[in-house]
């Protein structure tokens, strides 16, 4: 697995990777996308990104 080296566009620091997860499409959706997770430790701005090996 790749780890990405992204900026929070809000505070221009490094985001920290948290996971990688199957996010449940729509309410009653079957369909599962594996995304990987990134936070902004200052201002905790999310990041999703779709999964890929």
């Amino acid at each position: 697995m790749k780890i990405r080296k992204i900026n929070c566009p809000y505070c221009n620091i490094e985001m920290k990777y948290i996971s990688t997860e199957r996010i449940q499409l729509g309410r009653t959706g079957w369909i599962a996308l594996p995304v990987s997770i990134y936070e902004c430790p200052t201002c905790s701005k999310l990041e999703f990104f779709r999964y890929k090996k």
